[in-house]
């Protein structure tokens, strides 16, 4: 075989991936090259060398059909294992009733499951033994098949798996989108082919005796063909022409309808009707089905098998693992050239007249691509009503960028044919869902409203309300904003009076309210949306205006409120609904809240088991940021990260953004507490930059930025947050952004800021660290960043009141880290006015030595730091070594607030300092102290 020449070193790349997965380590090989470069060839000895060593085997193929089901491959290799098969069956859509309409549809827990199942049984099917699977041609691939795939990939470490894959070097398909991903896995090996030398080419034509003479012309071929396996086959297996080299093979290369003319001679030599079932057979497909093509064809289907099987023998065709296909698809591709319009339309049209004869879901997608190549207006009313049935069965299969396409397509045949308004309204609608689904948030935006407008010129309000209900759980003020504008039309146009229509839109339009933070409609919105539903008995309407009110009232002080919602939200919930989930997160959150661990740990139990009955991945992840959250916020720092890191790998198979930013700020957050800043910072910046403009993400990076040492930049990127505390409203993340304000006030020294934002948020001193949002880390009491934010105000005893507070609280919760880092406030506290304070001395030295324990080497060096400025010797005229050092630096003309800056000191201990040195040279003036620093004989 010409194409496994030359391969000695690809061959051994696959000789050590198979010998890795006998040892129990898993590989996905990714084989890449353009079409005849011997991907397949390749491919197939990997997968015939597997089975020699005694593992199972396993195929499928994407086709190249914009109809074909989606999960096609995975389909395929059902065929050989049960398990897949099994897997499918009981989690792939595909048995949706015809008329099925697409209300709700899957969500990323339904993809992570259908992702997951199919993983689990490739595994599964492993064994003791080892699996290869092989996947054909992907550039072809469906979302949805390579969801799976990266999946897959996941889970590859511990599994005697062998994942071939063969693809062409295409642009933008979902497999090229994945390709970044997928090598990113350890188990990864890729294997991009590329054309033979000429070396190769000779060995080659001499293996096979050269019957033809083409031997002398090896370095042309080689050069001419760029060493591309088939061309080189389909060139040599022809009688050399007379001539010259080089003209001789330019002749057959560079000339396509000389090229196509060798491809197509074995057609040449059969019948007419043989050759009109080949050109069908090429319009159906490349994988083919001769009871089909016969009933397209209209003849019986022993005449088809016949032509096929004559095909077969004169090289056209062949019967490979997966079935009658053509020899390659560079052969179809030649049959279909050589046909004309008129031909490839009647094609068409018989194929897809047969197929709908067959009762085959799997046959509506590709009925309705070959209506939609048929002119006509019959033509056009069965693709659309076909490609509306296939969208539907592709969201089924949670394929929905396969729903996409089909959507679109039976939208734009509905509009063609000039259908009613209220039906292009109700398609529309259909387009918009499936596009929000597939995560295309313009386009989904801009068909709701275009929905919109439509139902509002067919006079459909509640067709509107559909619309403008879609765009739902994105976090994006642009997003809000257009959903905004598309609820007041659809209110504006809805009956007056109650309905569940009115109440879900006013729940959102206070959710919009609540985001943009600018004034508190939110309330009265939210309260009046669940007021409304309530009224109307509606139990889905009361949950969703629940959510809306909820998130409303994200903050401390609405914890009462908040309570009762979580309470009455369990009520109404079917057991594991998404619904039921959200009760159990608020309810946790209240318990963070009061500070109730007992409590919060039997509801991070009731999350799990849900999550187990369930198999929601949103569920599961949630338990892993929970119990990151409760290890780190004991001090068990190695763990959380552990569990932080199951958490990241579930966000990143369901694909979801603010997953992934809940766990950057876990990280980021632990890095700054613990002084150890590493490229995590980096990551989460990156992924901040990417995030809606709002204080808390601006508040966040400037924490990042003073964790780097860039206190201008943290400076600066707060400058325009200045007035924050007096102009937000408390709401969703009103005291994340407020309390972190207040930290980065305090490590810049700012006072002003510090005090305004400790005013803000001193009213929430008795709870702990939470306000019903889920938080992703934990600082135990909010006493300790209060008594921060006081001792930079300047409002020392306040502060050491705080800490005390802090202390007392974080020790019943066992929060380690932090009532440490209360005990070091509050030694700075009495070491700002008497630097030799005893008992700040005793604090700090109890504070370090918790700090070492627990390996927190920022904290530990600012407790060391404090401990090594207090006074062993004094200097001769009295003053301390930090207290001369202070001098210095005011006779260098240095302000308070810069000294403060380059010894990392607080204003108010810089302002010690300079008034215990005037003390005790009995000065009474910075001025003087300056002119004393430069007296020669000092």
């Amino acid at each position: 075989m010409v194409a496994l020449f030359g391969r000695s070193s690809d061959l051994a790349a696959l000789a050590a991936a198979r010998a890795a997965v006998l040892g129990g380590s898993g590989r996905l090989v990714l084989i890449t090259g353009e079409a005849g470069i011997g991907k397949s060839a390749l491919a197939q000895r990997a997968l015939e060398d597997a089975a020699a060593a005694g593992c199972r085997v396993a195929r499928g193929f994407a086709v190249d059909d914009p109809g074909a089901p989606a999960l096609w491959p995975w389909r395929r290799v059902g065929r050989d294992l049960p398990e897949v098969a099994h897997a499918l069956a009981t989690t792939a859509g595909g048995d949706a009733p015809p008329d099925a309409v697409p209300v709700a549809l899957p969500d990323a827990g339904a993809r992570f499951r259908l992702n997951e199942a199919i993983a689990d049984a490739v595994t599964a099917a492993a064994g003791p033994t080892g699996l290869a699977v092989l996947l054909e041609d992907l550039q072809w691939a469906d979302a949805t098949t390579v969801a799976v795939l990266k999946h897959l990939a996941q889970e590859l470490a511990a599994a005697r798996l062998l994942v071939l894959v063969t693809a062409r070097e295409a642009e933008d398909t979902p497999f090229t989108r994945a390709w970044a991903e997928l090598t990113r896995s350890p188990a990864a090996v890729s294997i991009p082919l590329r054309g033979l030398p000429e070396l190769a080419v000779r060995d080659w034509l001499a293996a096979t005796g050269d019957p033809h003479g083409w031997l002398e012309l090896a370095p042309e071929l080689a050069d001419r063909t760029a060493g591309n396996p088939f061309y080189l086959a389909a060139i040599t297996a022809q009688q050399r022409p007379p001539g010259s080299a080089r003209p001789t093979v330019d002749r057959l290369v560079l000339d396509r309808a000389g090229l196509r003319t060798i491809l197509l001679t074995p057609l040449r030599s059969l019948s007419e009707d043989h050759r009109r079932t080949v050109a069908t057979a090429a319009v159906l497909g490349e994988r083919l089905s001769p009871t089909l093509l016969a009933a397209a064809l209209g003849v019986p289907t022993e005449s088809v098998s016949a032509q096929l099987a004559d095909a077969v023998r004169v090289g056209l065709l062949h019967f490979g693992a997966t079935g009658l296909a053509f020899r390659h698809a560079i052969v179809r591709d030649a049959v279909l050239a050589d046909m004309s319009a008129d031909e490839r339309i009647a094609a068409h049209e018989s194929i897809a007249t047969a197929m709908d004869t067959v009762a085959d879901d799997a046959l509506v997608g590709p009925s309705a691509g070959h209506w939609n190549q048929v002119p006509g207006r019959p033509s056009a009313q069965r693709c659309r009503d076909r490609a509306a049935r296939a969208a539907v069965l592709a969201a089924s299969d949670t394929a929905h960028d396969r729903a996409v396409g089909f959507a679109r397509m039976s939208l734009r045949h509905s509009r063609e044919l000039g259908d009613p308004t209220v039906e292009l309204a109700q398609r529309t609608l259909e387009l918009a869902r499936y596009e929000w689904a597939a995560g295309l948030l313009p386009d989904a935006l801009a068909s709701c409203t275009e929905a919109v407008d439509l139902a509002d010129r067919c006079d459909r309000p509640e067709l509107m309300a559909q619309a403008a209900l879609v765009p739902q759980g994105v976090g994006s003020l642009d997003v809000s904003r257009v959903r905004d504008g598309l609820c007041r039309r659809a209110l504006n146009r809805l009956p007056a009076g109650d309905s569940a229509w009115r109440a879900r839109l006013l729940g959102l339009l206070a959710v919009a309210a609540a985001d943009e933070a600018i004034d508190s409609s939110a309330e009265v919105l939210s309260a009046d949306a669940l007021a409304m539903a309530r009224r109307t008995g509606d139990p889905h309407a009361e949950l969703d205006t629940i959510a809306a009110r909820h998130f409303v009232l994200s903050y401390p002080q609405a914890i009462a409120e908040r309570t009762a919602l979580a309470r009455r939200t369990l009520e109404l919930a079917p057991p594991g609904s998404m619904s039921r989930l959200w009760g159990l997160l608020w309810l946790s959150d209240i318990a963070l809240q009061e500070g109730d661990m007992g409590r919060w740990d039997g509801l991070v139990q009731d999350i799990d088991a849900l999550a187990r009955r369930t198999g929601s991945p949103v569920a599961r992840w949630h338990v892993a940021r929970m119990q990151a959250l409760r290890l780190a916020l004991i001090g068990e720092f190695a763990a959380a990260l552990v569990e932080a890191d199951r958490g990241r790998r579930l966000a990143e198979q369901v694909g979801d953004i603010s997953m992934l930013g809940m766990y950057f700020a876990l990280r980021a957050q632990l890095a700054i507490l613990l002084g150890a800043p590493d490229d995590i910072l980096g990551q989460a910046m990156s992924l901040m930059d990417r995030a809606p403009a709002m204080p808390l993400i601006t508040v966040s990076q400037a924490q990042i930025f003073l964790a780097q040492g860039r206190r201008d930049a943290a400076a600066a990127a707060i400058a325009p947050l200045r007035d924050l505390p007096e102009r937000m409203p408390m709401g969703p993340r009103w005291s994340g952004s407020l309390g972190s304000l207040g930290l980065v006030a305090t490590d810049l020294g700012d006072a002003d800021l510090a005090g305004r934002c400790y005013r803000a948020l001193a009213p929430t001193a008795h709870w702990c660290l939470g306000d019903g949002g889920g938080t992703p880390y934990s600082l135990g009491s909010i006493d300790w960043p209060l008594g921060e934010m006081a001792r930079c105000a300047g409002l020392a005893e306040t502060a050491i009141g705080h800490f005390r507070r802090a202390i007392e609280i974080n020790t019943r919760l066992g929060a380690r880290p932090f009532v440490a880092m209360a005990r070091l406030g509050w030694a700075r506290c009495l070491t700002d006015d008497d630097p030799d304070s005893p008992a700040g001395g005793d604090l700090a030295g109890t504070a370090l030595a918790e700090f070492e324990r627990l390996a927190m080497p920022g904290p530990a060096a600012a407790a060391r730091r404090l401990l090594e400025h207090r006074s062993p010797a004094a200097h001769g005229d009295g003053l301390t070594d930090r207290e001369a050092e202070v001098a210095g630096l005011v006779g260098q003309g240095l302000t308070n607030k810069q000294i403060a800056a380059q010894l990392f000191l607080s204003v108010r201990t810089v302002e010690s300092h300079v008034r215990n040195a005037l003390a005790k040279l009995q000065l009474t003036s910075r001025t003087e102290l300056a002119l004393w620093v430069h007296r020669p004989d000092r």
